[in-house]
């Protein structure tokens, strides 16, 4: 209760985002890709004044540890990374609109536009395998200028505790059908995800 007390103090709320994925098959996942090596922590947006690249370091090192299921904790670097194809992205106040797959989706010819808002700042982190959402968070809190203030740590483990939680609708699924554009299973329930 104290905890809750505290989170809704300082205005923080942690959401997460709907995948189709159950919380056991997210961690199922995240072992499967934690197993392979370090996990790549990709970082768009310039939420702070040290920039996106310190913002990405120290993401990365608040991470790192946080996830029994990846041992070698996070990396900046593709070259680096055990499977660089699974990765977590974390997007700093993304339009209201975006979804999971969008922020997973993003890239240079198709960039996540930024809706920065006065006093509220947001943190929009998925864990991706290419463009296919395994399992995300959004995270509101009051603007932090710099990575220094101690709130932006809480915020982000809160974050990455809350992301693999399973929900009242979890059913244990592992795989989501789509039909549009083609039918087809995202996730392969004996080897992650093809």
């Amino acid at each position: 209760m104290a905890v809750l007390l505290l989170v809704a103090g300082c205005g923080t709320s942690v959401v997460q985002s709907q995948t189709g994925v159950s919380g056991g098959a997210k961690k199922r996942v995240l072992a499967f890709a934690g197993k392979q090596g370090p996990m790549l922590l990709q970082v768009s947006g310039e939420p702070f004044r040290e920039g996106k690249g310190e913002t990405a370091a120290v993401s990365a090192k608040i991470l790192s540890g946080v996830y029994p299921e990846v041992p070698d904790g996070f990396t900046l670097n593709p070259a680096v990374a055990g499977a660089p194809q699974y990765r977590f992205r974390i997007a700093f106040d993304p339009p209201v609109s975006t979804s999971a797959e969008g922020v997973c989706s993003a890239n240079a010819q198709k960039p996540l536009g930024y809706d920065r808002r006065g006093d509220r700042q947001s943190l929009y982190m998925v864990f991706c395998r290419q463009d296919v959402a395994i399992a995300g968070v959004v995270a509101r809190s009051d603007r932090m200028t710099t990575l220094a203030d101690p709130n932006y740590r809480n915020l982000l483990l809160q974050a990455a505790h809350e992301m693999f939680q399973a929900d009242s609708n979890d059913n244990g699924s592992l795989g989501i059908l789509e039909f549009d554009p083609v039918p087809r299973i995202k996730l392969n329930p004996l080897e992650g995800i093809f």
